[in-house]
């Protein structure tokens, strides 16, 4: 994992452009609780910690990348300098405080690449959680048609303004899905959309966490699942046709 973010992370910001759909999901969990203390772990380039910070939430965020630190930093300055963004492994962090609220978005578990590594980060979370404390995980239900493609097929993923060129681009996307780890290598191809010539690319990998996986980890830790949601309007999870599980744990 100490090697996922080759990414520069204002191209991981260009590329997903798109990702907001979540944002009122979390404000909604966060401002419920508007004088506690809140923790994002992986929290990356600060997509979700600076619509907190301008709520006025109590926020931190960790993330493994200093360069990421750094950038999400810079971005919350003018917001609230008493908000901090730290440089952290989630699977070994210590912190002298015990928070209200502790998050992680938009699959950043699923770099977690075994279960060994997982566990560590739940245990390393359960060091910060009192008894009222709440911990939300959101990942993707992982989908066989996904995880079945050809290993050479490439498929269009995100189009967008990437400002290092100043061009638009199309990332076109191949993966291999290893059915003993349960582990996907993706590559992204980046393309120059009017050129149609590729120019960049970038290698990661994710666990694939199954909702039986999840429950059996969280429970074995000792966590207590209060709900499984299948979207971020707080539907019940269905195996049958929720493209996510989100995870609402106390202890």
């Amino acid at each position: 994992m100490s090697n996922y973010y080759t990414i520069d992370p204002q191209l991981y910001d260009d590329q997903f452009w798109w990702k907001k759909d979540d944002i009122e999901f979390w404000k909604s969990i966060c401002q419920n609780n508007k004088n506690k203390k809140i923790l994002e772990i992986a929290c990356g380039t600060g997509r979700i910690a600076l619509p907190l910070i301008k709520a006025g939430l109590n926020y931190t965020g960790i993330d493994l990348s200093q360069e990421f630190v750094n950038y999400a930093t810079q971005k919350i300055l003018s917001y609230n300098k008493y908000s901090v963004i730290k440089q952290n492994d989630m699977r070994n962090f210590k912190h002298n405080i015990k928070y209200d609220i502790i998050f992680i978005g938009f699959n950043s578990f699923l770099h977690l690449l075994n279960e060994e590594d997982a566990s560590q980060c739940l245990k390393c979370i359960l060091k910060h959680m009192h008894k009222t404390t709440y911990l939300y995980i959101d990942i993707f239900v992982p989908h066989p048609l996904f995880l079945t493609r050809p290993a050479n097929h490439q498929v269009d993923v995100i189009e967008f303004f990437d400002s290092s060129i100043k061009e638009t681009a199309k990332i076109k996307e191949t993966i291999i899905y290893d059915i003993e780890t349960e582990i996907v290598d993706v590559n992204w191809y980046y393309y120059k959309s009017l050129q149609k010539k590729e120019y960049n690319q970038f290698n990661f990998k994710m666990k694939m966490y199954y909702p039986d996986t999840m429950n059996r980890m969280l429970v074995d830790l000792g966590f207590f699942i209060e709900n499984i949601w299948g979207s971020y309007a707080c539907d019940p999870f269905n195996g049958n046709i929720s493209n996510l599980q989100i995870y609402q744990c106390h202890i």
